[in-house]
């Protein structure tokens, strides 16, 4: 971001950076409750898979640590995610190698190797996809973004689902993978 607008990223400027990023985002919130909202069957999904043994869930995303808790947060998402063990757009700038920084953050934690037939990305984009299987994910495309059933298929999502209302499929989708 720093180097788009010419300036060169010196520590001084990253650290300003990430407090200016998660003091917009909270000032945010409000508006935030007002366009946002939370996916259709999302919170079910979570729950469900919250108790299941051999499960551990968190976040792959572009925000910084703080500003994916605090959007998370504001639909009451948050409870059912270990944010220590995610990959945010601060530990790099490349989406896919998010994937082993989550993976090796929850193999340290759990005690646990997560790789590529241990991890199960859920996403609804493209760009998702392609950062679960270049990272070395399963993926689980889900349309309910911008892009369609096909094209998360075509750009080779090992599973597709319309979105996630269907709480018994999103886990027969994600599990699927599991010896």
């Amino acid at each position: 971001m720093l180097i788009a607008h010419g300036i060169e990223p010196t520590s001084d400027y990253l650290g300003r950076v990430t407090e200016a990023l998660e003091t917009a985002t909270v000032g945010g919130v409000s508006r935030l409750r007002e366009r946002g909202y939370e996916l259709p069957g999302a919170r079910a999904a979570l729950a469900k898979f919250q108790g299941m043994p051999g499960i551990a869930q968190s976040v792959l995303s572009g925000n910084i640590k703080a500003n994916a808790y605090t959007k998370l947060s504001t639909f009451g998402l948050q409870e059912y995610l270990d944010f220590e063990v995610g990959g945010y757009g601060s530990d790099d700038d490349v989406r896919a190698k998010l994937v082993g920084v989550a993976q090796r953050r929850a193999s340290v934690k759990y005690g646990v190797n997560f790789g590529p037939d241990t991890t199960v990305l859920v996403g609804d984009t493209l760009r998702d996809v392609r950062a679960g299987l270049e990272g070395g994910a399963r993926v689980v495309g889900v349309a309910s973004g911008s892009d369609s059933m096909e094209a998360l298929l075509k750009e080779g999502a090992d599973a597709v689902l319309p979105d996630l209302r269907d709480t018994a499929a999103v886990v027969r989708a994600v599990t699927q993978f599991r010896d």
